[in-house]
């Protein structure tokens, strides 16, 4: 599955739309806190070095997906999908 075939899920799938870079890094930052004490491998990989990659890949269309293992043999996929997305072909969400 492409990234951006998540925009063919029903609008309830979606837990927000933003216009705004910052706003889209400001919430990717606040969900991944919420499971970051969670993390098998902690800071793997640094926020702020995940935040910088985002923020230079969200006004390109590029979509940003981040996953990791968690405690208990739990995964979490934390994505933004950029809309019009260049890879695919399905309408934005109203």
């Amino acid at each position: 599955m492409r990234t951006g075939d998540w925009l063919a899920k029903p609008a309830s799938r979606i837990a927000g739309a933003f216009h705004e870079v910052e706003d889209a890094a400001g919430w990717l930052a606040r969900e991944y806190g919420k499971v970051r004490a969670s993390l098998i491998r902690p800071e793997r990989i640094p926020l702020e070095e995940r935040l910088v990659n985002a923020r230079d890949a969200l006004p390109r269309g590029v979509d940003v997906q981040w996953g990791e293992w968690l405690k208990g043999g739990r995964f979490v996929s934390l994505g933004l999908i950029c809309c019009p997305n260049r890879h695919v072909s399905h309408p934005c969400p109203s």
